[in-house]
């Protein structure tokens, strides 16, 4: 037993568990853990972080510990509301500071928070009785006891000798009504033994049977122990040794009024009449009759009979505000969970300010034993005297008026939200998917951000409850300035418990300046996507995607759009495709000069392949020249003329080594050209269609494939010099693992439609941030990511491409 007085030793959980059921107190009263050491308080602050949801913040310059934005931390937050609520309580003292103590033993966080009158509930649930209710019930108790008592004797002789009557009127009455609810320290024990102890000297020493020395050696125990605990207790009960709380605890449990009164009222009725005898039964009547309406459950609903503001008769009434999260969140827990309030305009006010809330429902929780809804409001004034009788503090009304653009509403802020990375809890008022824009208002300014990704997380709510709810992600484009038709980036995080809607759709937009052109627009909106065609061609533009996703299309709608009297289109096209979509698209170089070309680039090679003292220099300098004389000529005819865009279509023939040395030799005349003749005044774009099949990776060659080399080289040649010449490139592939990354790193713009292998990804992480790259797989069809220097954003935007049916044109194609 010492060892246990000490804490030395300490009960196992099991034997606390059933030691816990007689004082009727939580297991964990009987096993919190101690702090003695300050570093343990602390290091236990730390490791309940978050499991509880806390946040440090400053309150009057001073930091302090609050529970978070999160649903998580309702418990945290219920439970500094509550003890603020009792703390206010002890120090009006509405409370002893015995009852505080208690009411920490008794603390359980799936109790309510605030009730219908704004005070936190107590350990003891007798305290939700007015002082009314109790005076009422007592002075009609004691009247109905004269009654019965004259009714039984006729006369008021058993006022002064009955000793049930005095355990029923002076004991179970007024004790239970008045000592009761405030019943919770040691005193309160000694002093109902003394009184109980007087009251057995009314009985006659012939009528003392062995149930008389029961009580007493009862009373004298209680006596006894209760001022022993009175004499060694110095600190509040939960910081006592083990041993003291449990004699503590199982004393104020046989030492209640309710208990050791009843018992010795009806010991006292069943001597005096016997338990057969109608006397007895009256009194027993009377007994049972003022223990019913002495539960609370039966006083709370007596009351609400009486009362013109009880809960049930306010009209539209269907619930209690029990947490605030934030100035615009709050938890309220549904007492008519019959009624369909998901969605619902609700109105309240709060209990400190007073000030009138309007919000809706956009949240439901069932619990085991309760259904919470979050209310998210959009604004607090001052309610109208009209408004102040009818709206009680604490109480959530349902409001006839209906919230604009509720269909809107897309979700809160979430925790792990950052300055370009928006978390949201998605609500199902509207339908949201990746690539939509929504929209966050701080202050004057109205932030947009694209969706990207979303999952489905755990929360929890209160106790073992848990509930599941999607987060959505989303990235910052920035605030629309319609002016420049472009998003700038807004420098700071979003209130943490912000509205997120579905963004407004742009009532106009400006004309498009010189050399912009729009390629799409954003997702389930009207903004547009816009490109500099300029910029995307000198510095580089690539456009990739797996096959069947949309890239071949946009990128011919692209060229219809790029192509004019000042930049001339080249397609390099190994596959036909565009001669057949584009018939006025010519071979740039014609028959006669292809033949040529190539017959010069045969006999050249054949010469190349004798042993250097073996080759003759002249004959090599005059195939060299018939080549380059050639390729000039349609080169140039082509920059004159009147045609904007043009193809390259390689000779049909099986000499794979040929076929690079053709297009080598056409990218060395056409990059001299651009140098020696400025490209005749105009600019060239040239178009490489299935990249891989013309600028592979080296990785891809054989090691003796130098013809594939030398014209992978020759194309770098302007990736990597041709912005000072006005030529540039837009490459077209399937796979970046296979395409020259020295010509796809010199690309300043990408546009990425869906895309699976990893090589590609690795690539594209240098244009764009995580919550893009997880995006790749599941864009839909013609559902691009543009980023890069052409593009008016400065951040990634997703787009669609817009359909166009493609005809083929007859005759020349005037753009």
């Amino acid at each position: 037993m010492r060892g246990y007085d000490l804490g030395d030793r300490k009960p196992k959980n099991e034997a606390l568990e059933r030691i816990s059921i007689a004082p009727k107190v939580r297991l964990k009263c009987l096993s919190a853990p101690e702090f003695r050491p300050k570093m343990e308080f602390l290091y236990a602050l730390l490791e309940n972080d978050e499991l509880m949801g806390c946040a440090i913040t400053k309150v009057n310059g001073k930091p302090a510990i609050v529970g978070s934005d999160t649903t998580a931390s309702l418990t945290f937050n219920g439970f500094l509301r509550s003890w603020n609520n009792v703390k206010k309580e002890l120090n009006a003292k509405g409370i002893t500071r015995e009852g505080y103590g208690d009411w920490k033993e008794r603390f359980d966080p799936n109790h309510r928070v605030n009730t219908s009158n704004g005070k936190s509930p107590g350990p003891e649930s007798r305290r939700d009785m007015s002082r009314t209710y109790r005076l009422a019930l007592m002075m009609l108790s004691i009247f109905v006891l004269l009654i019965v008592s004259f009714a039984i004797y006729g006369s008021p002789s058993f006022l002064l000798d009955s000793f049930w009557f005095t355990a029923g009127l002076l004991l179970l009455i007024t004790l239970s009504l008045v000592d009761q609810p405030h019943f919770s320290k040691d005193a309160n024990i000694f002093i109902n033994s003394i009184t109980a102890g007087l009251s057995l000297l009314l009985v006659q020493s012939d009528d003392r049977d062995p149930l008389f020395w029961t009580f007493l050696t009862v009373i004298a125990y209680l006596l006894a122990s209760s001022y022993a605990l009175i004499l060694i207790r110095e600190r509040t009960l939960s910081t006592e040794p083990r041993a003291v709380q449990i004699l503590s605890r199982v004393n104020r449990q046989i030492g209640k009024p309710e208990v050791l009164f009843s018992a010795l009222f009806i010991w006292g009725a069943a001597r005096q009449f016997t338990m057969s005898a109608p006397e007895f039964n009256a009194l027993l009547v009377f007994w049972i009759a003022f223990m019913i309406f002495d539960i609370p459950a039966v006083a709370s609903m007596i009351e609400g009979l009486f009362d013109k503001d009880s809960f049930e008769k306010r009209e539209g009434a269907i619930g209690y505000i029990i947490s605030a999260h934030s100035s615009n969140l709050y938890t309220a827990e549904l007492s008519q969970t019959d009624k369909e309030v998901l969605g619902s305009q609700v109105m309240f006010s709060d209990l400190v300010s007073r000030l009138m809330h309007s919000g809706f429902v956009f949240r439901i929780d069932t619990l085991a034993d309760s259904v919470w809804a979050d209310i998210v409001c959009e604004r607090a004034a001052v309610a109208p005297s009209s408004s102040q009788q009818k709206l009680k503090p604490g109480v959530v009304y349902l409001d006839d008026s209906v919230r604009q653009n509720r269909d809107n509403f897309a979700g809160l802020v979430s925790a792990g939200t950052t300055v370009d990375v928006l978390k949201f809890e998605y609500t199902n008022f509207t339908e949201v998917s990746v690539g939509e824009l929504l929209e966050i208002v701080q202050g004057d300014s109205s932030v947009v951000y694209q969706v990207t990704d979303a999952s489905i997380n755990q929360d929890a709510l209160s106790g073992p409850n848990k509930t599941r709810i999607t987060i959505g992600e989303a990235v910052q484009l920035g605030v629309w300035d319609n002016t420049t038709s472009r998003f700038e980036l807004f420098g700071w995080v979003p209130n943490p418990t912000g509205i997120v809607n579905k963004v407004t759709p742009l009532e106009s937009t400006e004309p498009l300046g010189n050399s912009e052109i729009k390629i799409g627009t954003v997702p389930g909106s009207n903004y547009p996507v816009i490109m500099n065609k300029e910029t995307a061609v000198t510095h580089h533009l690539a456009i990739l995607g797996v096959t069947g996703t949309g890239k071949s299309h946009f990128a011919r709608s692209l060229i219809r759009q790029i192509a004019d009297d000042e930049l001339r289109v080249i397609v390099v096209d190994l596959t036909g495709e565009y001669k057949a979509m584009f018939p006025e698209m010519q071979n740039i170089i014609c028959q006669d000069d292809s033949e040529k070309a190539f017959c010069a680039i045969e006999k050249l090679a054949g010469e190349n392949a004798k042993f250097p003292n073996q080759r003759n220099q002249t004959v090599i300098a005059s195939q060299e020249n018939a080549i380059k004389s050639a390729f000039y000529n349609s080169i140039k005819k082509f920059l004159e003329g009147d045609e904007t865009k043009t193809v390259l279509e390689l000779p049909d023939i099986s000499n794979k080594s040929s076929i690079f040395e053709y297009v080598r030799w056409f990218f060395w005349c056409l990059f001299e050209t651009s140098k020696t003749k400025n490209n005749f005044g105009r600019r060239i774009c040239v178009v490489l269609e299935e990249a891989h099949t013309v600028v592979p990776e080296y990785n891809a060659m054989g090691s003796s494939d130098n013809a594939s080399k030398a014209s992978v080289n020759s194309i770098a040649q302007i990736a990597l010099q041709g912005r000072k010449y006005n030529i540039g490139l837009i490459v077209i592939a399937q796979r970046t693992a296979n395409v020259s990354k020295t010509i796809l790193t010199q690309c300043n713009s990408i546009i990425a439609f869906q895309e699976f292998d990893k090589t590609s990804t690795d690539f594209l992480s240098s244009y764009m941030n995580q919550s893009h790259l997880k995006t790749l797989p599941t864009l839909k069809f013609r559902t691009g990511i543009a980023v890069g220097k052409a593009f008016k954003s400065t951040v990634p935007m997703l787009f669609e491409v817009p359909f166009e049916a493609e005809k083929p044109a007859m005759g020349k194609h005037t753009p």
